[in-house]
């Protein structure tokens, strides 16, 4: 009885801060050493907030805490902005990590080799298509290359070279003579 309740209890003195609903975000990042586990975690949180959360939602012992707060570099513009500013500058929010020893080994499951089930070909379709749209949608569209017009029109011009076609004033035009759009 005695061994079995000590098996539940932390070998550590667990906060008594009770917290239902967090609403802090903390994004676990792959690691190659199964004893440690790498956190983004708020620039809030503290290493007794971790501990304290790997051990009521998950039954994580842990050894010990590393935290740094990662500086993001200067840009230019204000975040806000949708064109970058120039000689307007700004800091990012800094990021803060935190590496954790475990008492016991995480090994990560296998990543699965069939897709089949999350669509990710149909993903990876709608991502072409968006990427696409937003390029005929930024400041730069007029330097873009439309590919396929581009060899209809080297086919139009070797047929008319060969003399297989001959050359029809397209929509807009008069007999000759070019209508401007202005």
């Amino acid at each position: 009885m005695a061994t079995a309740l000590a098996k539940r209890l932390p070998s550590f003195r667990v906060g008594e801060k009770e917290l239902y609903l967090p609403s802090a975000t903390l994004t676990f990042h792959r690691s190659t050493n199964p004893y440690n586990a790498r956190f983004r975690v708020p620039l809030t949180f503290s290493k007794l907030d971790l501990r304290d959360y790997l051990w009521h939602a998950y039954s994580v012992e842990i050894l010990s805490v590393r935290s740094y707060v990662k500086q993001q570099r200067v840009r230019s513009g204000r975040p806000s902005d949708i064109r970058p500013a120039m000689r307007r500058w700004h800091r990012p929010r800094s990021q803060k990590f935190m590496t954790v020893e475990l008492a016991r080994p995480f090994v990560w499951p296998e990543e699965p080799t069939d897709f089949s089930e999350w669509n990710r070909e149909e993903v990876e379709k709608s991502d072409k298509e968006q990427e696409e749209f937003g390029k005929n949608l930024s400041s730069t569209k007029d330097t873009n290359i439309n590919k396929e017009r581009r060899e209809r029109m080297r086919e139009q011009a070797k047929e008319l070279l060969e003399g297989k076609t001959r050359w029809t004033p397209g929509v807009g035009r008069a007999q000759g003579t070019f209508v401007s759009r202005a």
